[in-house]
């Protein structure tokens, strides 16, 4: 029975040590990018372990730190301080040759998740307000439950309502920003649109824009509005930790980039 409660014990702070993980955003910067829900589950099993051995103090003791920086995170002005210096936001002065929309995912109903709808929305109204010739998307294949959805439907949906579908362009399956730079670049540059709009979440802008212009473009970063969180001023809790999942993720995207050679120096 001792065991047992041991056990159980390990278990649940396993799981509450996942759970904390997983909202600042550890399991997104892990080799596979685990989902949330696996990760509570393969804290609880670690949990369990431990917890068979005698060391749930062990487990205790990170829960304790993990909270403690979840909640120095999310009660603190740091991330209030350093997201809005990490987003980066250009202003023009002459008509761009071409509007590109970075992809997120998609649901599997076929609508398009926040983050893609967010950037999607912010920039087919930069779109029609500065009457940008060329309006790119890219498409994405996400497997869900042993089908594959792609963006298509969502985004033809969403710009069809907006009357541009005669500007549209779509770019080939991508996997990462890097694939998203390849084929525009392969699309756009040999028709002399060197000048470009890039459209994506607040943190994710100072790396797609680095990539994009790595490829040869002259590039214009503009943010997307969110609907969700504020990650680029945040001013709640919630926001706080999401621009804080964001800034990590993007900091340690920028590393993997610069030592590939995607972006420059």
């Amino acid at each position: 029975m001792l065991r047992a409660q041991r056990v159980c014990h390990g278990a649940l702070l396993g799981a509450l040590g996942g759970f904390v993980a997983a909202e600042l955003g550890v399991n997104s910067v892990l080799p596979g990018q685990v989902g949330d829900a696996m990760f509570v589950l393969i804290g609880a099993v670690v949990g369990a372990l431990f917890g068979l051995r005698g060391w749930t103090t062990i487990v205790a003791s990170l829960d304790g730190l993990a909270l403690v920086t979840y909640f120095a995170i999310a009660f603190t002005p740091l991330m209030s301080v350093l997201a809005p210096r990490w987003v980066r936001v250009d202003t023009r002065t002459t008509r761009p040759d071409a509007l590109m929309v970075l992809s997120s995912s998609v649901l599997s109903d076929s609508a398009l998740d926040e983050t893609a709808l967010d950037r999607l929305l912010t920039g087919i109204e930069l779109a029609e307000r500065d009457s940008i010739p060329r309006f790119v998307t890219s498409r994405v294949e996400v497997p869900i439950a042993g089908g594959v959805f792609t963006s298509d439907t969502g985004q033809r949906r969403t710009v069809a309502l907006a009357h541009l579908t005669a500007r549209w362009d779509v770019v080939d399956s991508v996997k990462s920003t890097r694939d998203e730079a390849l084929r525009v670049a392969r699309l756009l540059l040999p028709a002399g649109a060197k000048t470009i709009v890039v459209v994506t979440s607040p943190m994710h802008t100072r790396r797609a824009c680095a990539t994009f212009e790595a490829v040869g473009f002259t590039v214009t970063c503009q943010p997307a509005l969110e609907h969700e969180f504020d990650t680029w001023h945040p001013r709640t809790p919630a926001s706080r930790v999401a621009a804080f999942r964001s800034y990590l993720y993007e900091r340690l995207g920028m590393v993997k980039y610069r030592m590939k050679g995607w972006v420059r120096p």
